[in-house]
């Protein structure tokens, strides 16, 4: 999986282009939901369908809409936020993102690139493999928190905010 970081940041950066920066600290955490299964000793579970997260987000969403719809936006973004970290899921390991209807998929995409005397080639690389989900409990469960892709988000996400700063900053002037 990628790391809790990438996940969180990624949630972030999108929430932000949605809601307050301040509010999309909060609701990034929804990025991480998926991994509670991690702390039931079964990485992977029905926590990573999205048809069960299309389920458990129909109740919220018809109580956002009848109590007139003020967070139907904020339900919706809670969804995407939670689905996208199942898509991220899918490029690093087999994920159950269409449980029960398929077995957990695994996407691995590649394109190797190559520059000789005689031009240049791109090959791509796209594989994907099912297999059956294995939810049986684990007695350790072991996964990266920070990783070389979570720092380069960090570091990606500070320089966005800081420019940010600067171009308001700026155009105040």
């Amino acid at each position: 999986m990628p790391d809790l970081l990438a996940h969180y940041l990624v949630s972030y950066l999108i929430a932000r282009t949605i809601v307050e920066p301040r509010y999309a600290l909060i609701i990034a955490f929804v990025g991480l939901f998926p991994d509670v299964d991690a702390l039931l000793g079964v990485h992977r579970w029905v926590t990573h369908s999205v048809l069960v997260a299309l389920l458990a987000s129909t109740p919220l969403l018809a109580l956002a809409y009848l109590s007139g719809g003020r967070y139907v936006k904020v339900v919706l973004l809670a969804l995407l936020l939670y689905t996208l970290h199942l898509v991220l899921d899918l490029f690093t390991g087999p994920t159950p993102i269409l449980y029960p209807l398929v077995g957990s998929i695994w996407v691995k995409l590649k394109v190797i690139g190559l520059y000789s005397d005689t031009g240049i080639a791109l090959t791509p690389r796209v594989t994907v493999e099912t297999t059956k989900p294995d939810f049986t409990p684990q007695p350790a469960i072991e996964g990266p928190i920070v990783s070389e892709v979570g720092i380069i988000l960090a570091v990606v996400t500070a320089l966005v905010l800081v420019l940010e700063y600067l171009g308001k900053k700026m155009s105040v002037k």
